[in-house]
């Protein structure tokens, strides 16, 4: 998952460094020591108790680790709203691709297919066509029609 990547890490590192500038600015000196104990050893889930960090009483000894805390809670919601977000414009990128496929004048394919998978298009679009009561002699030329259109684009 995104969370473990060294990726993750240094956004991380970088948007709680802001943060920390404005809310405990002699914390910067510590940032990169405090981040690294915070990855090495991060908060558990809290059990009810009010101190998710396990730090006693009023005193807190470091604000780093809870911006870390909080700013990997709001990766965490943005990645799943990125997540819904790119499955929905992917399911229109594919229906663009496809339509691409039949229609290259409107925008060439990204790739071409494969003799298999040619082939396995003429079976697939065969067997359907056929289950669609189509004679076979019809249903062959049909197929072959569609995987044409595929190859040629015309």
């Amino acid at each position: 998952m995104w969370n473990n990547t060294n990726e993750n890490r240094q956004l991380l590192a970088d948007v709680s460094k802001e943060f920390i500038a404005e809310i405990a600015p002699e914390e910067l000196e510590y940032v990169d020591e405090l981040l690294a104990e915070y990855h090495e050893n991060p908060p558990q889930m809290s059990s009810g108790s009010d101190d998710p960090l396990g730090f006693g009483g009023d005193i807190m000894v470091a604000v780093t680790p809870v911006i870390a805390m909080a700013l990997s809670a709001v990766f965490k919601f943005l990645l799943e709203e990125v997540i819904k977000s790119a499955q929905a414009e992917s399911a229109a990128l594919v229906a663009q691709k496809v339509k691409a496929f039949f229609n290259p004048s409107v925008q060439k394919p990204v790739t071409r297919l494969s003799q298999e998978q040619l082939a396995k298009i003429k079976e697939i679009a065969k067997k359907e066509l056929r289950r669609g009561g189509m004679n076979p002699k019809k249903a062959e030329d049909a197929s072959l029609m569609i995987v044409a259109k595929l190859t040629l684009g015309a």
